[in-house]
């Protein structure tokens, strides 16, 4: 029972992130999926669902919530997406409590990002209105409610050939090219290589695999410097996914101006990067350095960056996105040397 939405193609890896998520959906009755975009939450969680099929009565719903902008349709598509209709002058939020009130099921929130406020609300009130119900959501950032679980995804593992970047690649390769071989030495190694770069985003291993249709792996990589504009795919599910620039675009679009600018300007630093080093390079007109650590919370909350003990780190593709913007700022050559002199 449920609505869990069709797939083709194959599931890869993830052997310990699905050990983490079913252990939190055990012991917790709200579970968010957290990290950039294209690194795989909604695949994730599509797998966990369809697994989890067996533990509850009632069944596991799905709800699409990337085409919302406000909250005005948010507990319709719910309500659409669990198959309620009800016809009666109660807010949808109110008949949809009602309805889940005696269910034992799995509801799944995909891409919360963009209404994240109202999504924690909506889920806070089911929550305490449903005691058989448990709520797996996706989204760039935490909801924000009492008693969330929040389950980190990271990129797959890139690099040698038993990892699981290498392993997505060679399935995705297989079926957009069903004959290809990628098994002689300088294929595999421009499998591996094309993978690092890549930072085993799943989003955009599949984006390059899409164009060995017309190039080979060593060609795609030699294309690789200018990847943002590269990588299109007009078959990818879902639609959002088509183009790994309009992926991370949609992430920039969803961060304030000022964390926006410090996206841009962190793109000068390699490794791990400190509150003060952040300050020192960073700071500068709309952006005084007393802005600086909370803007750099907030790109952390919304994947941007990812803690470490020591700091942040960012990724090498949402760095060059901050650099393409940075030099469209021509700011790149000021923060550039402002880098170097600290």
């Amino acid at each position: 029972m449920g609505n869990l939405p069709v797939v083709t193609t194959s599931f890869v890896g993830r052997d310990n992130e699905l050990v983490s998520v079913e252990r939190a959906l055990r012991d917790h009755r709200l579970v968010t999926l957290t990290g950039p975009g294209g690194v795989g939450k909604s695949r994730l969680a599509l797998r966990t669902a369809e697994r989890a099929r067996d533990d509850y009565a009632d069944g596991v719903w799905w709800a699409d919530l990337s085409h919302l902008h406000d909250e005005q349709l948010l507990a319709t598509t719910v309500c659409d997406g669990v198959g309620l209709l009800d016809h009666s002058p109660r807010r949808p939020v109110a008949a949809l409590g009602e309805w889940l009130s005696g269910r034992r099921l799995l509801l799944v929130l995909d891409c919360c990002e963009r209404i994240v406020g109202p999504c924690g609300q909506l889920v806070a009130e089911l929550l305490a209105s449903a005691p058989g119900l448990t709520v797996l959501t996706t989204s760039r950032e935490p909801l924000g409610t009492a008693d969330e679980k929040c389950v980190e995804v990271p990129p797959l593992s890139a690099g040698d050939d038993g990892d699981e970047a290498v392993r997505l690649f060679h399935e995705r390769a297989a079926a957009v090219s069903p004959g290809l071989s990628l098994d002689d030495p300088g294929s595999a190694a421009a499998v591996a290589e094309i993978c690092r770069r890549l930072d085993g985003i799943p989003l955009a291993l599949e984006l390059a695999c899409a164009q060995l249709r017309e190039n080979s792996a060593q060609e795609i990589t030699g294309r690789l410097a200018s990847r943002m504009e590269e990588l299109t795919d007009d078959t990818l599910w879902p639609r959002r996914h088509r183009a790994l620039r309009t992926t991370i675009g949609w992430s920039h679009e969803l961060c304030a101006p000022l964390e926006r600018l410090l996206w841009a300007r962190l793109s000068v630093f390699r490794g791990v990067i400190t509150a003060p080093d952040a300050e020192a390079v960073c700071a500068g007109g709309p952006l005084d350095a007393g802005a600086v650590a909370p803007a750099l919370e907030r790109l952390a909350d919304q994947s941007v960056l990812r803690r470490t003990g020591d700091g942040y780190r960012m990724l090498d593709t949402l760095r060059e996105y901050g650099a393409m913007w940075l030099a469209e700022l021509a700011e790149d050559a000021l923060l550039t040397d402002r880098h170097a002199r600290h």
